[in-house]
């Protein structure tokens, strides 16, 4: 989901007519980032949980559990995040000019995978 994320952000940008500069693609980095780590805590816990089940115990079932448990901090913690846009859209002059776009960039590239993961995928 994440060269999605990142091709739909520079779609977005394109229609808005935002400009490809150091803080709109340091808007996509931290967004990559973010991902990239809520992804790694539900593997490491994935991982844990099937280390821990027995031979016989059902891997899906497994993985259903391990997810269950953090999935719930991990979509809470992902939207906390989108508090940058309000601040950086709403500054003015040269603060304004600055955050706008990494705001921005940063809240569509996390923000589409999501959409997609919904609207196209059955998992």
């Amino acid at each position: 989901m994440l060269p999605i994320g990142i091709l739909i952000a520079m779609i977005v940008m394109h229609l808005m007519g935002l400009n490809s500069n150091i803080m709109s693609l340091g808007g996509i980095a931290i967004a990559i980032g973010a991902m990239v780590d809520a992804a790694i805590v539900m593997i490491e816990n994935a991982h844990k949980h099937l280390e821990r089940a027995p031979p016989d115990a059902r891997r899906m079932q497994i993985m259903i559990d391990a997810c269950r448990e953090v999935g719930p901090a991990l979509f809470f913690s992902l939207p906390d995040h989108h508090r940058v846009l309000p601040a950086g859209v709403h500054a003015r002059s040269q603060e304004g000019r600055m955050f706008t776009p990494l705001a921005y960039t940063k809240t569509f590239a996390m923000a589409a995978p999501r959409s997609c993961r919904s609207r196209w995928c059955r998992c």
